[in-house]
């Protein structure tokens, strides 16, 4: 059972991940519905596991033809890494999905990944947003799952 997000935050960045977070879902409080129904999740507004497979997918597929990134999955099983993109963007976004992975400081320890290539893999998600339609409010939410990522994702 799982008991809080599969990224963990490390150190003395777990303030600015905290204000990213709330700056990202605060961009989603302003665009709400004053008054309306619930919103549907955001597990319900990435369209299940099929939306969130194809979002992967399409995100995947953009980063394969990105070459100021390419190279650095030239010898990743990408089915393997879409598998695991679908079960943690599952489960941190309300699905049943489980993430059984390890965490994102442990999986790029020693990646050395820069700030450039975060941007670039990150530019090639809006990419995917886009393709499959998410609105602003869906896009912000899922910023907010991203984002904090960074910390343990670039530089280790």
């Amino acid at each position: 059972m799982r008991n809080g997000p599969a990224w963990k935050v490390r150190g003395n960045h777990r303030s600015l991940a905290l204000a990213m977070l709330l700056g990202a879902l605060g961009l989603a409080g302003c665009a709400g519905n004053h008054g309306a129904a619930a919103q549907p999740s955001l597990y319900q507004q990435l369209g299940g596991q099929a939306g969130i497979t194809r979002f992967v997918q399409a995100w995947t597929t953009e980063v394969g033809n990105d070459a100021r990134i390419n190279a650095a999955f030239a010898h990743t099983d990408m089915p393997h890494l879409r598998a695991q993109l679908v079960n943690l963007l599952g489960q941190d976004s309300g699905g049943p999905q489980v993430y059984t992975g390890p965490d994102m400081y442990v999986v790029h320890r020693g990646m050395h990944i820069t700030n450039a290539q975060w941007n670039a893999f990150m530019e090639d998600g809006h990419k995917a947003m886009q393709q499959e339609h998410y609105s602003d409010v869906t896009q912000a939410e899922l910023l907010g799952i991203l984002l904090p990522m960074k910390m343990d994702i670039v530089g280790h």
